[in-house]
């Protein structure tokens, strides 16, 4: 069954997914630094997560979160590794009250409690930001999109590595996924 984005998005099934807005993805001295594009969406993000706390959507918050010696250091050599600065959530999102997931893997969904916490929770929408967008974002998006949650990526508030890497992300969500490609204000949150 296709996703119905036509029906009011209520409060109460719907939750805002926060994607590895961490030091070592977001900051120019972190070990897998994303660019222009991650400077950009963090006031976005911050402004989006501000107004769901105040209208009541919950909030997750995803954290890439390796051990030591983790295989996909082979891929993207070593980022986020447990207990390091590196690993944290950026600054900039301190202060927000918010479900954190931590993750080993590109898609948020594998191995991790998220889906159950979302089951108890009785969400069936998910607003997706972060990084990165062909990347994390895109799979955890497939995976949630395959587990029949209506998603929804806002992109003004999800950054890649290149303009091609982010187009074929979105490209992918909207077409493959059948998920929604909006921007923040369109949500009318604040």
């Amino acid at each position: 069954m296709l996703p119905d984005y036509s029906r009011p998005m209520s409060m109460k099934d719907t939750a805002v997914l926060v994607v590895d807005m961490q030091k070592d993805f977001c900051y120019e001295d972190g070990a897998l630094f994303m660019g222009d594009g991650v400077r950009r969406i963090i006031p976005n993000i911050r402004a989006l997560v501000e107004g769901a706390e105040r209208k009541g959507l919950m909030l997750i918050f995803t954290q890439d979160w390796h051990p030591p010696g983790d295989e996909e250091f082979a891929i993207w050599g070593r980022h986020c590794v447990e207990y390091t600065s590196g690993a944290e959530l950026i600054d900039e999102l301190s202060g927000i009250n918010a479900h954190v997931v931590r993750k080993r893997r590109y898609s948020a969904f594998f191995e991790s409690e998220l889906e159950e916490y979302l089951r108890e929770q009785r969400i069936t929408r998910l607003i997706i930001v972060g990084v990165a967008t062909n990347i994390c974002v895109l799979h955890t998006a497939i995976d949630a999109a395959i587990r029949g949650f209506e998603i929804t990526v806002l992109e003004d508030c999800v950054a890649a590595l290149s303009d091609y890497e982010q187009e074929y992300g979105l490209y992918h969500i909207e077409k493959i996924l059948k998920g929604q490609i909006t921007r923040s204000e369109a949500l009318s949150l604040p």
